[in-house]
């Protein structure tokens, strides 16, 4: 099987020697008498690649070190991409790849599952499936089964289904068929016993269609027997490990329906009714308090199931990957893991809001959270020779999110009302300045025709931003004519259209076609707000208007939290 992952290396171009004659499976990566023992084809491959350099490599003290694709949020990735992907997972030492689809795959017994989303069909999952088996690859089926299936459930053929706008309709027997069609589909497809069947924040479970046809009944009960029903489905398929998100039982028994929660008992009767080949997966992807989180898996440890940890290498609600954000939570989650015994650690790189980051910005996550897993000896050139990127390069495009305002919540910001600005600033213009400086300052540092070019071309377009607010405000108070704005708003609209090309450019070459028209459309309204700035301009300076009223508003200072960012500010008590 190695011989085989290191030719396809060679495929990509990746040049790696074998210096031994004899690689054999064993608990640990580790070399006796000139032979090597792998505990897995990626951790053996790491090893080699540290060896090459110079150096050796402590072993990986998890029985699998897993990442999770998010392939449900507007982007799927093209199969010939994805391989890609999996190449680049297994050389950095990742034996699992988890595969978040909440409808993103064919039933071929359902056409509407998944209609117009970019599924993919069962032929594509199969190659990528045994692609990653050469590589020494799982990949981990990860569905909905309750909630978060607000995209199948919007059809109203689909109404049978639905309990609410996101969540199945738990005991119909049309449910539980849809289900077993799922199992049955992945059971087809994917190699492996262990699937995740998520059942996470299921909010008004029991409060729609359900309790129009029940009447109350318990959320706590309702959750129950549903996970007991699907997990008899799972085993029914020949699944031995079924694994799902642990939030709801902690949200349902907390007063505050918080998941960290530390003054959360869990009824020891209730949970002993969970059935014990159900694993819980905790997900915890923001706090960075290590004595928070070590009583938050202990919580867990003490329903005597099986546990994963899933931290996250932070991408959503960002425009490229959160180096600061990742540091300050996963590194603490990995410690607390390897400190209380935990055997498994999932990445996850969700794309919340619509996948607007650029994928391959979270290689350098990826490097630096299993450099940590390995005591930080790893070389530095095994993330250059993956990813054919220098890694001082990326971290300096990380820096994109440290620049004193949230880079999407500005991205998003209208134009002419300017919510998040004024929470940021008020009507204050001179407060504005010093964040026009630090994104000066970041926008010399980088090279717009190299790697950084997608966030060269963002931090031009917010900086821009800024200073149409700034000098609106400046002129505007200081009773000056507007005139002199048309000049930036002329290129910011040149500028937004260069973004929306380059968008589109490096979104077909690696997703699907799906998904791409949202945030096209986003951005596109800025081409129409930016007409309507200038309408507002004219007329005011030619006095057929006396005042911007939206620049007279009597502000109110709180957080923004749209409902596209709500994780952006998600357990802001815990932070």
């Amino acid at each position: 099987m190695l011989s085989t992952a290191l030719e396809l290396i060679k495929l990509y171009g990746i040049k790696l020697d074998n210096p031994y004659n004899r690689v054999s499976l064993g608990e640990k990566t580790e070399v006796i008498d000139h032979e090597l023992f792998i505990k897995n084809i990626p951790d053996g491959l790491l090893f080699l690649m540290n060896q090459m350099e110079g150096k050796t490599k402590p072993n990986n003290p998890f029985k699998h070190t897993s990442t999770m694709i998010d392939l449900s949020r507007n982007q799927v990735f093209q199969v010939s991409y994805f391989k890609e992907v999996i190449l680049k997972h297994a050389l950095l030492g990742y034996d699992e790849i988890w595969l978040y689809m909440e409808d993103t795959y064919e039933i071929k017994e359902v056409p509407k599952f998944g209609y117009m989303r970019g599924r993919y069909t069962e032929k594509e999952l199969n190659e990528l499936v045994l692609f990653a088996e050469k590589l020494g690859v799982t990949l981990i089926p990860c569905i909905q089964t309750l909630g978060h299936l607000k995209s199948f459930l919007r059809w109203f053929s689909h109404k049978k289904y639905k309990d609410t706008v996101d969540v199945l309709k738990v005991g119909s027997n049309d449910v539980y068929e849809l289900i077993d069609l799922m199992v049955k589909t992945m059971r087809r497809i994917f190699k492996t016993e262990k699937i995740h069947v998520g059942m996470d924040e299921t909010f008004g479970l029991g409060f729609g269609n359900f309790y129009k046809e029940n009447g109350f009944v318990p959320q706590k009960e309702i959750f129950m027997n549903h996970l007991i029903k699907v997990n008899e489905i799972c085993l029914n398929h020949g699944y031995k490990d079924v694994y799902i998100w642990s939030d709801m039982f902690f949200r349902m028994g907390s007063k505050t329906e918080s998941y960290y929660d530390l003054n959360i008992i869990l009824d020891k009767e209730y949970m002993d009714r969970v059935p014990k080949n159900v694993g819980l997966v905790y997900w915890d992807y923001y706090n960075s308090n290590p004595e928070l989180v070590t009583a938050m898996v202990q919580k867990h440890l003490d329903t005597n199931r099986k546990v994963i940890f899933a931290s996250g290498t932070w991408m959503w609600t960002k425009l490229t990957y959160d180096k600061k954000k990742t540091d300050s939570t996963a590194l603490v989650h990995i410690d607390v893991s390897l400190k209380l015994g935990i055997e498994e650690i999932c990445f996850t790189q969700w794309q919340d809001d619509g996948a607007y980051c650029e994928y391959d910005s979270i290689y350098l996550g990826l490097y630096d959270v299993q450099n940590h897993i390995h005591q930080n000896q790893l070389n530095q050139s095994i993330y250059t020779k993956v990813t054919k990127h220098d890694y001082d390069k990326r971290v300096l495009v990380a820096d994109f999110n440290n620049l004193g305002i949230i880079p999407i919540n500005l991205l998003w910001d209208d134009l002419i009302l300017g919510i998040y600005m004024n929470d940021c600033f008020g009507y204050d213009y001179k407060l504005i300045d010093p964040v026009i400086e630090a994104f000066d300052n970041y926008l010399n540092k980088l090279d717009e025709n190299q790697i950084e070019g997608y966030v060269y071309q963002l931090a031009q377009l917010l900086r821009l931003k800024l200073k149409i607010r700034r000098d609106l405000l400046d002129y505007y108070q200081n009773k000056q004519p507007l005139k002199p704005l048309e000049t930036l708003l002329t290129e910011f609209k040149e500028k937004n259209d260069s973004l929306i090309n380059t968008l589109r450019i490096n979104w077909l070459s690696q997703n699907k076609i799906y998904g791409l028209e949202v945030l096209e459309s986003r951005l596109e309204v800025f081409r129409s707000r930016v007409t309507d700035l200038l309408i507002l301009i004219k007329l005011y300076d030619k006095k057929e208007i006396k005042a911007l009223d939206f620049l007279e508003f009597e502000l109110t200072k709180e957080p923004y939290l749209s409902p596209k960012f709500t994780d952006t500010f998600y357990g802001t008590s815990v932070f």
